[in-house]
């Protein structure tokens, strides 16, 4: 869609403020009465940023303001050593710089009891938004350049895009970055081909581009209207700062003067308009408006709804001119009702237009000392300084600047921030993108000689370096966001893909078969892509919501980001020394999980990678009660719907083929109380000595629920163990419906759930439950075996403490619930329970289907979201064989690459098997799946076409 200049003229009045007359004018607060309002409302008020312009440009600093360096992109430092001025509460705040960037601004409010002045992060993130920004623009009556939205998927070539007549464009993610690459110059559609390319998956905003200079609006939506100061000249992208051609590279003031036909007191309006907006939306404090001239009209780009850099001169020229610094302002825009009545002042007189430099780097480097913030003189090219005197523009000489480092020790990728250069007059031209001065270039050139920079290498000895094994910084972060661009690619586009994919092994070969690397390499994003192109992506899709195969795994964004948490933290919930904290998130989910399913307080365990280490974990417990170390004469009871993992632990705990009494199931695919009784009185009149039984709460085939209620009750009679393998079907008792399941869960001894499969998370996590979760100790913990673990003595437990690497098989173990905590935290139990209410409802659903069609058949009804079918015509044709032909229809909705339906058997004979536990599965997709096994039916039975039943 091609935008055009929207809406009313700048010359209409909104939202109140000074006459037009007064547009070339600074509006704000007078001094005077700002600060003494200031004095009344604070005890205190921090500025929180790496470094401190801002707040040393707000002038004589009162009592009450003081810089903290706090940083999104650096660890929190320690406590200020002085602590608290006054008690916690409102009267104690705290200003960042862009706090939406990271959350150690808010940390560190909370920590130490500050309140954080911030907007509201909601109406940051619209206003920020290089697209959504278009309908703030829209509502404002503020024109922007011409522009097309690309959108995320389904594009079509880059020709149709650009429109006839452009002389170039610029091209702009959704959510730009601090040095610039998000916003690109683009010259002709195979460009912008190229740049699509190499961001897929995202809208794009297309701009026609505009010749003109680029201006800044500074301005603060108070509660009741919107002030707005100061106009400067934007610097972008100047060759000799800036590593990509988006960059900030430093601002400029202006006096009205400066600027032809209006133009000064259009771009005040524009602000002013902008800023009524955003307060409508709730929007408080100080923002940045950018601008660009075109034949002799503003036209809006972006805005900043945050502190910009150019606050530091706008605070500069509002002290000159008797106002309150925007910093001031920011901060009553929070704490009072109403702004104090505006006044508006002449920019200073005279020639000087006070200006700014971003120093960045040229290239990848590594910085071994920059020169210290302070203020500077330049002679030919020498620079001297720190000088004494404060850090203040309004004192400084024609040959003098401020030099802020922000930067610190260490690698600094190319475009990174170095310092920040301010000057007391101009340092280039009014122009679009101006040449500096011979004088700006001595000082840039004279700056770079005075820090140590140079290319990455081994650092000298006793110098900064990155530690092996680590990335700088700068790369960790790129990276970091692209693996998270991929992850929510993924999530969003959950039909992009076949759900079925099986590759051959030559084909893999071909793409992942490499010697061993030998050096890394300095393009993580390319590996990125490559992985998960070639690798992550050549695998059946599973979540797909046509994936009606195995049980579907879905997972949910929240618990990929407690799986890379996790892993960062090196988490490990195994002895309280090492893991307190995730030791006790991993009890705090258990009990979530026991209240979800209704079990008893009592009931306790731990999670493992799965319900297959799940059942081992919990019947090596039953044969070390029951059996000691005669395991001789043992007997384990089960079904032959049972799952493998059964007998796999049967096995691993030194039991025969023999010894595993496997049930033939009854008619309903259950086993059956009444052969398990006959079994353990037979054997035990042999000499044998039954041990255990393990029930089944859904069977992977036909999602079976076996007679729990009365295989307890045998086992009590018995005095015989039972396990309860509630791997799929165990997170039915969190609903409504489940809820009769409770009684027999209470009842076992041990059980099994498996919250990747019905609980929506990633693999791997299971968990094991047992009704005496201090048994759990008597087989796992260290001390019942003779090895010298005494290196282990110092992690011995202590108190109340647990060491959950006594409950189970694993030592170092991973904090799996951290992802089921994370999600519950999320989305609330309620949302679980409507997921899996979903999955059985569709089941239903997909049953009536089955049973209204007269050319197929049910075979197991829908149990646990799990149902089987057969496709079976009346009119089969003779020697028709059913059963090559359900697998002959799966093989075809498979290759067609729209569905996954696989078979297995039921009673000897193959059927079709459709599990619908996936959230994002719908009735649409069950209806396609069938009407695929319809057609394909027909086809083996001879008969081409035909109608094809209600499927709906």
């Amino acid at each position: 869609m091609v935008g055009n200049t929207m809406g009313r003229g700048l010359n209409d009045r909104v939202g109140g403020g000074p006459p037009a007359e007064e547009h070339g004018s600074i509006e704000g607060i007078d001094a005077d009465t700002g600060r003494k309002l200031l004095d009344g409302l604070l005890d205190e008020a921090v500025w929180l940023d790496h470094c401190p312009f801002v707040s040393a440009s707000f002038g004589p600093a009162p009592a009450w303001l003081r810089h903290e360096p706090v940083s999104a992109f650096r660890p929190l430092p320690a406590p200020p050593p002085t602590g608290p001025r006054g008690a916690p509460g409102w009267r104690r705040v705290c200003v960042s710089f862009a706090p939406e960037h990271g959350p150690n601004a808010r940390t560190w409010a909370r920590t130490h009891g500050y309140r954080l002045l911030a907007p509201d992060a909601g109406v940051t993130a619209w206003a920020a938004d290089k697209i959504s920004v278009l309908e703030l623009f829209g509502e404002a009556g503020v024109a922007t350049p011409p522009c097309v939205v690309v959108p995320a998927t389904g594009r079509r070539p880059a020709t149709a895009y650009w429109p006839t007549g452009w002389p170039g464009a610029v091209a702009q993610r959704r959510e730009n970055n601090l040095i610039g690459r998000g916003t690109v110059p683009v010259d002709s559609p195979a460009e912008l081909d190229r740049r699509l390319a190499a961001w897929p998956g995202e809208p794009i905003r297309l701009s026609r581009r505009a010749p003109g200079i680029s201006l800044t609006v500074t301005a603060c939506a108070g509660p009741d209207r919107t002030v707005v100061s100061a106009v400067s000249h934007q610097l972008v992208g100047l060759p000799e700062l800036a590593a990509s051609w988006g960059t900030h590279c430093g601002n400029q003031l202006l006096h009205p003067g400066d600027l032809p036909d209006g133009l000064y007191g259009q771009a005040r309006e524009a602000a002013r308009r902008v800023g009524e907006v955003l307060r409508g939306r709730g929007f408080r404090g100080v923002f940045g408006l950018d601008l660009v001239e075109e034949g002799g009209r503003l036209l809006a780009v972006e805005v900043n709804p945050r502190f910009q850099t150019v606050v530091s001169l706008v605070q500069a020229a509002e002290r000159a001119a008797g106002l309150l610094p925007v910093l001031g302002l920011h901060i009553l825009s929070f704490l009072l009702p109403e702004l104090p009545p505006s006044v508006t002042a002449a920019p200073p007189p005279g020639p000087r237009r006070p200006s700014q430099l971003v120093v960045h780097a040229a290239e990848d480097a590594t910085v071994r000392g920059l020169a210290p913030s302070g203020r500077y003189r330049l002679d030919g090219r020498a620079l001297s300084g720190p000088l004494t005197g404060p850090p203040d523009l309004a004192g400084l000489h024609d040959d003098e600047a401020l030099c802020w480092a922000v930067a610190r020790p260490g690698p600094v990728s190319a475009g990174q921030e170095l310092a920040l250069l301010q000057f007391g007059h101009t340092i280039c031209p009014l122009e679009p993108r101006p040449r500096l001065s011979p004088e700006a270039l001595a000082w840039i050139t004279s700056f770079h000689d005075r820090s140590r920079t140079g290319e990455r290498g081994p650092a000298a000895v006793g110098e900064a370096t990155t530690p092996l094994l680590r990335l700088p910084e700068e790369p960790m972060r790129a990276a970091g966001l692209h693996a998270l661009e991929l992850v929510i690619e993924r999530f969003t586009t959950p039909r992009a893909r076949p759900p079925l994919r099986v590759p051959s092994r030559a084909r893999l070969r071909a793409l992942l078969d490499e010697p061993l690397p030998e050096k890394g390499t300095d393009d993580l994003r390319a590996v990125l892509d490559h992985v998960a192109r070639d690798a992550l992506g050549e695998a059946t899709r599973l979540d797909h919501p046509r994936s009606f195969a195995f049980t579907p795994a879905t997972g949910n964004f929240p618990a990929v980001l407690a799986d890379a948490l996790a892993s960062a933290y090196l988490s490990v919930p195994g002895a309280w020394l090492v893991g307190a904290g995730p030791t006790q998130l991993e009890l705090t989910t258990l009990g979530w999980l026991k209240e979800l399913l209704g079990l008893p307080e009592e009931m306790s365990g731990l999670f493992v990678s799965g319900g297959s280490v799940a059942n081992l974990t919990a019947l090596a417990v039953a044969r070390d009660q029951h059996l000691g170390d005669d395991r001789s004469r043992a007997r384990l009871y089960c079904s032959t719907q049972a799952h493998p993992s059964i007998a796999r632990a049967a096995h691993l705990l030194g039991l025969t083929r023999g010894q595993l009494s496997v049930v033939p199931a009854d008619p309903a695919l259950r086993l059956d109380p009444v052969e398990v009784a006959r079994r353990v009185t037979a054997d035990r009149g042999v000499g044998l000595r039954p041990f255990a039984i393990v029930g089944t709460l859904g069977t992977t085939g036909t999602g079976a629920v076996d007679p729990l209620d009365d295989l307890a009750d045998l086992c009590e009679r018995e005095g015989l163990w039972f396990h309860i393998d509630g791997a799929h079907g165990a997170a039915a008792a969190a609903t409504a419906r489940g809820h009769g399941l409770r009684a027999a869960l209470r009842h076992a001894d041990s059980l099994t759930i498996d919250p990747h499969k019905w609980l929506f998370q990633p693999y791997e996590i299971g968990c094991v439950l047992l009704r005496r979760p201090d048994l759990l100790r008597t087989t796992y913990n260290l001390a019942r075996h003779a090895l010298d673990a005494g290196y282990l003595a110092p992690t011995d437990p202590r108190g109340d403490e647990v060491n959950l690497s006594d409950h189970g098989p694993q030592q170092s173990r991973g904090l799996r619930a951290l992802k089921l905590w994370l999600s519950l935290k999320a989305f609330g139990a309620g949302a679980f329970r409507q997921a899996i209410e979903h999955g059985m409802n569709l089941a239903e659903h997909a049953a009536a289907l089955v049973t209204a069609h007269p050319e197929l058949r049910l075979v197991t009804p829908a149990g646990l979201a799990v149902l089987t079918f057969r496709y079976h015509p009346a009119d089969a044709p003779p020697g028709w064989d059913a059963d090559a032909a359900q697998e002959r229809i799966s093989r075809a909705v498979c290759a067609e690459g729209e569905a996954l339906l696989l078979t297995t058997r039921v009673h000897g004979a193959r059927v079709l098997r459709m599990c619908t536990v996936n959230p994002g599965s719908t009735r649409d997709d069950v209806a396609y799946v069938l009407h695929e096994v319809v057609r394909h039916g027909r086809r083996s039975t001879g008969v081409l076409e035909g109608p094809t039943g209600a499927l709906e």
